[in-house]
């Protein structure tokens, strides 16, 4: 991000401030006896509409061309610029004390209207067979016309019974037609990520006034942040449950009851947000109302309470695209990599956050494998490319040891990956052709 340096115009720039952080304020708030700032406004002779007063908020550029003299209009503003201005009046001051001197942003009103945004890409998914019948939740992840692509996890669509995925007797509803059903396709999916992707089509998937995508956070979910879980708990109605994220990143095992495979190590973030039998499958959302994660279990231990978990959405829907691309092929590096000890913690003043962070090492290298001959033990990956038609595709920076498995559900056939690592002390960077022998089903 390009900073600018301010120092005539900081005064004005910090007049702005009071404006922006004013609005910010009304917009989460009520304003005193429960007026809002614009019929504040009018009550002191302003005449317009709400938008043309919020217009008039807006100044004009100084004559010198100057930004943030005379009431600047905001747009292009960011908080850094403003964080910068009040470095002059406070010299030393942080982030966070800029932020808790001049912004007081309060999401708990809105909570309200991200549960109703949120519950419009929910679905309740049930699977039916002849010896029983199992409730499950989804998330609406794509929308194409008619048709829908609901991520949800594998052990909501797996039948204990028979030891499969039905091909008939999925069935999903939407919040606004509970009872009606919709005949589901299951797509593909992989009980190692407890992950599954459902197709229906109906001509309500068409009406935005009932359902809408799932906006999505791919990034990690931040400690603290507020979690809102949506679903069909213990074969009730839809229902919405509040809690924050309790850790980032952890690993449990869980297995598919019935199946006879090993437990998987599924990589989860921990939230208090309540998660009961049935709300499996669903979406758990911010306070913005983005999906960051799909839930898919809780710690049944007496001991303990508000232990549940999510699958990080940057797992699902990697997934998911992979499913609905290929039909569920995943490309192998034929590396183990580890983290060699070195975990850390940074803190980010600017968004306030806290990072994990990892030396993640080559440890072993597959003999005939897609990397052997092009990289070494001890090798330190930093990051990871997708070279798509001579150009980069996509990129992931790695600074934990599951960016790399992760990002590699992006990799499609003909691709290139660019990994780039250090060697001692000097950098390098290999191109490495995706083959067929490297491809595998999810």
């Amino acid at each position: 991000m390009t900073k600018r340096r301010f120092s005539a115009a900081a005064a004005g720039i910090l007049a702005a401030v009071t404006v922006i952080v004013m609005l910010f304020c009304f917009a989460g708030c009520s304003g005193e006896n429960g007026k809002s700032a614009y019929e504040i406004a009018v009550e002191n002779g302003f005449e317009g509409t709400e938008t043309e007063w919020l217009e008039s908020l807006k100044g004009e550029d100084g004559a010198d061309g100057s930004n943030g003299h005379d009431g600047t209009d905001g747009t292009g503003i960011t908080v850094n610029d403003l964080y910068e201005a009040y470095l002059e009046s406070h010299p030393g001051a942080t982030m966070d004390e800029f932020l808790d001197a001049y912004l007081d942003v309060d999401y708990t009103n809105n909570i309200a209207d991200v549960a109703n945004e949120a519950i419009k890409s929910g679905v309740a998914i049930t699977v039916r067979s002849n010896a029983a019948t199992s409730l499950g939740s989804g998330v609406i992840y794509k929308l194409d016309g008619s048709t829908a692509y609901i991520i949800t996890n594998y052990h909501v669509v797996y039948d204990t019974h028979t030891r499969s995925i039905p091909t008939d007797g999925i069935s999903v509803y939407i919040y606004n037609r509970y009872s009606e059903p919709i005949k589901a396709e299951y797509l593909g999916g992989t009980s190692d990520y407890d992950i599954a992707v459902l197709r229906a089509t109906s001509d309500v998937f068409a009406d935005e006034t009932l359902v809408q995508e799932a906006k999505v956070d791919t990034g990690e979910p931040q400690l603290g942040e507020i979690c809102i879980a949506v679903g069909t708990p213990e074969e009730m109605q839809f229902s919405v449950t509040q809690g924050i994220v309790s850790t980032q990143s952890e690993y449990i095992y869980t297995q598919v009851l019935g199946s006879s495979s090993p437990a998987s190590r599924i990589r989860v973030f921990r939230t208090d947000t309540a998660l009961n039998s049935g709300n499996s499958g669903g979406g758990v959302f911010n306070a913005q109302g983005e999906l960051i994660g799909i839930a898919n279990a809780k710690s049944n231990d007496t001991s303990v309470d508000n232990i549940c978990y999510a699958i990080p959405a940057v797992i699902a829907v990697n997934i998911a695209d992979n499913i609905i691309e290929t039909g569920g092929t995943r490309y192998m590096l034929g590396i183990t990599l580890t983290n060699d000890g070195s975990t850390t913690t940074v803190y980010d003043p600017d968004t306030g956050t806290i990072e994990t962070v990892e030396t993640v090492t080559v440890s072993e290298i597959t003999s005939g494998g897609l990397c052997d001959g092009s990289l070494q033990t001890d090798d330190v990956l930093t990051s990871i490319a997708i070279i798509r038609d001579g150009e980069v595709a996509d990129s992931c920076d790695i600074s934990r040891v599951f960016n790399a498995s992760e990002f590699m559900f992006k990799a499609r056939a003909n691709d290139t990956i660019r990994l780039t690592f250090t060697r001692g002390s000097e950098t390098m960077s290999v191109d490495i052709a995706l083959t067929a022998d490297s491809a595998a089903e999810l």
